[in-house]
Parts: structure tokens; C-alpha cells; sequence
């Protein structure tokens, strides 16, 4: 309900009160009618002046209804212009927000394809990381052979250094051992001698087989540097008894065989055996 609704619902009630208090009046004074008609007539006139008021009221609440209705429309007019106003910029930022929107999601496809190449870059930055690593590792590697092979280099050249002088002092021995060969008539060829121990060695004969005309075993062998097909010189005391040809060996013992036509007398247990008379 509006304002001029409550209003005219205020005017009718105000009636409806008079209207009834006039009828109280009538049936309260019907006796003394000349005093209740002066009653009444004082009561019509306080009811018109009343009524006179109310209209009064009514006219200035009309006046400051239409003056309200005016201050609404002017208003609603001012409401209207300031909502079109608000729809023009609503549609104008509509426009810019769908705008906004296209470039945020340019700058979201932007940013993402700046992340793909930023993990891109952490994946290449990872492996150069690592095979700087791994380069590092090989160049302590590399470093330490180095050290080790400049090491190896000075250990080497102190080794030549003494090989040379051994290489002086075999070539002194050489010259020796030539002179010596010299002098005894021999040649400086081991070939010729493959049938003698490389060196010098005496042993005894512990056993005899067919009562000293066959096999034998002496107390050399292998550790002494025997070998088959080695001869060995046979003797007791000064006497010569013949030479004899190894034909197994073991590491402290050998067989051997008698060489018939180097034999001058009978060989027993005992005698003597030795590379060299």
C-alpha cells in the first residue's frame, strides 16, 4: 500500500470515529432536544471545523503527496538515467572483461609455454650440471694420472739411470767373461754347450741299476737346473770314471745313463758327479 492509501485509510477512520460519536450523542440527549439540537449544532461545528482541518490536511497531504510523487519521478528519472548510465558502462565493461579474459588467457598460454621452455632450460642446466660433474671427476682422474704418470716418468728416468749402469757394468762383466772364454778356448755361444748345465753344479750317485752298467740316479735335479739330454763328468777322487747323459729329472733327483764310450771304469754309489772336472 502507498502513501495516499494510508492516507485516505487515516480519513476514514477519522470519519467513521465522528460519525459515530454523533450517533452516541443523539441517543444519549434525546430527551432535551433544544439543548442536544444546540449540542449537536456545537458538535457539527466542532465536526466541521475538524472536517474543516482534516481537508485541510487532506489538501496539504495531497500537496506533499504530488510534491512527493514529483521528488519520486524526478527520482525515478534520475535512478533511470543513472541505470542506463550503469547498463552502457555494465555492457562497456562486459566488453572490456571479455577482453581482459582473451588476454588473460593469451598471457596463461604465454606462461605456460614459458614454463615448458623454463623446465626446458632447468632439464639442459641439470645435465651440463652433471656432465660438468662428471668432467670434473674425469679431469681429477685425468690430474691424478697425470701426477701419477709424471711420477712413473721420474721413477722410469731414475731406472734408466740405473740400468745404464748396469748396462756399464754387464758390458764390464761381458768384456771379463769374453777375456776369460778367450783364454780357455771356448765360444761365446751357448748353443754349442746345450748339452752341459748352465752352471756349475757337483752332486753324488745314490743309486745304481744292473750292477752299475746301466741306469743310475744322482742327487741333482731340476731346482739344480738339469735337464734331459744334459751330460754330467764322473769321478772318484782323481780318477776318471766317464760321462753320463740325464734322461728324467725331478726337483732334488735324477736319472741318468751311462755313455759307453766315454766309460773308464766302473761307477758305484758314492761317486762323485759334477758339470765340470
Amino acid at each position: 500500500m502507498n502513501l495516499i492509501g494510508k492516507i485516505f485509510v487515516g480519513l476514514i477512520a477519522v470519519m467513521s470515529i465522528v460519525f459515530f460519536s454523533l450517533t452516541l450523542v443523539l441517543y444519549a440527549s434525546h430527551k432535551n432536544w433544544k439543548e442536544d439540537s444546540q449540542k449537536k449544532q456545537d458538535q457539527i461545528a466542532q465536526v466541521n471545523q475538524e472536517k474543516d482541518k482534516l481537508t485541510q490536511a487532506k489538501a496539504d497531504l495531497e500537496k506533499e503527496i504530488e510534491a512527493q510523487k514529483t521528488a519520486y519521478m524526478k527520482e525515478i528519472g534520475a535512478l533511470k538515467s543513472k541505470s542506463d548510465a550503469l547498463e552502457a558502462e555494465n555492457q562497456t565493461l562486459t566488453v572490456q572483461n571479455d577482453q581482459l579474459e582473451k588476454d588473460l588467457q593469451a598471457r596463461v598460454e604465454v606462461i605456460t609455454a614459458n614454463n615448458s621452455t623454463i623446465n626446458e632450460y632447468r632439464t639442459s642446466i641439470e645435465t651440463l650440471t652433471n656432465d660438468l660433474a662428471s668432467a670434473q671427476q674425469l679431469r681429477a682422474v685425468y690430474l691424478k694420472n697425470l701426477a701419477d704418470t709424471v711420477a712413473n716418468l721420474y721413477q722410469s728416468y731414475s731406472r734408466l739411470g740405473d740400468v745404464e749402469a748396469q748396462r756399464d757394468e754387464l758390458t764390464a762383466q761381458y768384456g771379463k767373461a769374453l777375456t776369460v772364454l778367450n783364454m780357455k778356448g771356448l765360444e761365446p755361444t751357448p748353443e754349442l754347450y746345450h748339452e752341459t748345465p748352465p752352471y756349475a753344479v757337483t752332486g753324488t750317485i745314490e743309486a745304481i741299476q744292473d750292477g752299475g752298467q746301466g741306469l743310475l740316479m744322482i742327487s741333482l735335479g731340476e731346482d739344480d737346473g738339469l735337464k734331459p739330454s744334459h751330460t754330467l763328468e764322473v769321478s772318484r777322487g782323481d780318477t776318471y770314471l766317464g760321462r753320463i747323459e740325464v734322461v728324467t729329472v725331478e726337483p732334488n733327483r735324477a736319472v741318468c745313463k751311462v755313455l759307453p764310450q766315454y766309460r773308464q771304469g766302473t761307477m758305484k754309489e758314492g761317486d762323485n758327479v759334477a758339470s765340470q772336472l
